[in-house]
């Protein structure tokens, strides 16, 4: 995995053997980007699905009232 940042726009590189690794691991996998190395004061997870819906169910009980989720537009009816 590459990290770039530069001014407001950060670039994560994943490599062929992180998206294997994502796809082997499932939901229940994920990359974690330390916001401290480029500089920001978040924690970057990346994790990956078969689906956005079976991304959306998996993680519906971690979604609460401070929770800010952004839909694709196409999943909105």
């Amino acid at each position: 995995m590459i990290k770039i940042r530069k001014g407001r726009v950060v670039l994560l590189g994943l490599s062929h053997a992180n998206l294997d690794r994502l796809r082997a691991d499932g939901l229940d996998g994920f990359i974690r980007i330390a916001g401290e190395e480029l500089g920001i004061d978040i924690t970057i997870l990346i994790t990956a699905g078969e689906t956005e819906q079976a991304m959306m169910e998996h993680f519906a009980s971690s979604v609460g009232p401070d929770t800010k989720v952004t839909i694709d537009p196409r999943f909105k009816s």
